[in-house]
Parts: C-alpha cells; sequence; structure tokens
C-alpha cells in the first residue's frame, strides 16, 4: 500500500545551480504514482482496456531543501480513500539520514479518453486500495487564485516535447513554462520554497495558450488560457538564500 524508491538523481535533472529541478520532482511524482498504481491494479494499460486514464488535477510541493547531484531522494508514495470522485495521492521526499526534504499532495481523476471528460469511478468498476495509516498525515492541496497584481501576458503553442502519452501536455512541462517566466537574475538569488498547481482543463496539440503572467512580493503566479478558457493556474512562493 505504501511504496518507496531511492533515487540517484542525474545530471540532467538538475539546474544551472546544481540543485533538482522543479519539473524533474512532477516527472518523479508522475512515474512514481504511476508504479504504484500498477501494482495496486490500476495500471495505465488496465484502465484503458476500460477506456479511462489518470489525469492530475491539484498539485501541491513543499521543498525545505533542494537535494543535488550528491543527494540520494527516498521517494515515498501512498494512496488515500477516493473523495468525491477525485483520488488523493501523497508524497515525501528524504535523503538516506531520512531527514525530509519535501513533501507533496495530489489529487487525481479518471478521464474518459474518447469524449475526454471527466469518468465517474464506480461506472468504470476502479477502486484503489489504501494504506490502513499513512506514513505521515499531510493536507490535501487546496484552490489555487488567478494571478494578481500587474499581469504581462505572453503566448506559447504546445510543441513536440511538450506532449505525453495522453495527446496533452504533460502536467510537469507547465512547471517548465512558469519557471522561464521568472527571470534569471531571481533564480540565481534563491528558490521556490512552494509551488501548487491547478488543472481545469486540457492542452492539446494546436493549441494556442496565452499565459497570464505576476509577481506580488514573494508571490508568483500564472494562469494559462486557451480561447479565453482557463487550463491551469499557478502559484508558488519564493524563498530568497
Amino acid at each position: 500500500m505504501i511504496l518507496t524508491e531511492r533515487k540517484e538523481l542525474s545530471y540532467n535533472e538538475l539546474d544551472f545551480k546544481g540543485l533538482w529541478k522543479i519539473e524533474d520532482i512532477f516527472l518523479t511524482m508522475q512515474e512514481a504514482a504511476g508504479k504504484h498504481a500498477a501494482k495496486l491494479g490500476a495500471s495505465y494499460e488496465e484502465l484503458k482496456k476500460k477506456g479511462v486514464a489518470w489525469v492530475l488535477i491539484r498539485t501541491s510541493l513543499k521543498m525545505d531543501k533542494y537535494p543535488d547531484f550528491h543527494t540520494p531522494v527516498n521517494v515515498t508514495t501512498w494512496p488515500e480513500p477516493e473523495r468525491r470522485l477525485l483520488f488523493p495521492r501523497f508524497f515525501t521526499f528524504k535523503d538516506d539520514a531520512g531527514n525530509l526534504l519535501g513533501t507533496a499532495s495530489t489529487l487525481w481523476a479518471l478521464m474518459d479518453i474518447e469524449n475526454r471528460s471527466l469518468a465517474i469511478p464506480a461506472s468504470k468498476g476502479v477502486s484503489v486500495q489504501t494504506p490502513a495509516e499513512p506514513p505521515l498525515k499531510l493536507e490535501l492541496p487546496g484552490k489555487v487564485h488567478m494571478p494578481e497584481g500587474e499581469v504581462s501576458e505572453s503566448t506559447i503553442c504546445p510543441k513536440y516535447s511538450d506532449l505525453d502519452i495522453n495527446n496533452h501536455v504533460n502536467n510537469s512541462r507547465y512547471i517548465d513554462w512558469f519557471c522561464d517566466q521568472i527571470p534569471l537574475e531571481i533564480h540565481k538569488k534563491g528558490l521556490l520554497s512552494e509551488i501548487s498547481v491547478s488543472y481545469s482543463r486540457e492542452i492539446r496539440s494546436g493549441a494556442v495558450v496565452k499565459l497570464e503572467f505576476s509577481k506580488n512580493g514573494n508571490q508568483f503566479r500564472m494562469a494559462g488560457k486557451v480561447d479565453d478558457q482557463p487550463c491551469f493556474v499557478v502559484n508558488a512562493t519564493w524563498r530568497e538564500e
């Protein structure tokens, strides 16, 4: 019911400061969630037979310390009982000494592959076993608000590298889009200690995405829209080092 894997970071998972990149943290969570779901009988292949796929609805990541190349990471993940058609899944990141580096909470749903709408798990015969006692009590990811303060706008069109096996922009790519909006000089002076993402509508190939980015004190926010329809919102707290 609980999966733990030890991960040694490779150079391509590090940023220019030699620290674990946020996008790769999201990719690691995605991979761990997929492996664990498969062990629990809800793999991508099994769900595809039922015409559904896992999609991420919300994520909240908190990092107290970003590991570097010399710090292996022990990634632990576990699910908790379904709540109103959503499946919570949690993560902890620890070093080999057991020190907590960070935590994450996520909410997943089932997407009907044919009509691209959310599916009712019971109607598809999908359920997930959960541990009787979680390793750590973590809060569910909360609502993510739209940008505040002066907003700068830009556009981006999904490319080959943005798309995943579900033929939409992978959840981790939004993190790269967001981090690229923050000036490099700011990245040099600190890091993002908390980052939350809300995914409300998938973005597929051929879309023109309007990005709305703002900064308010140590808060950064970005919203993505297609045809004026909200698709995702990212909030992050920046901490000077």
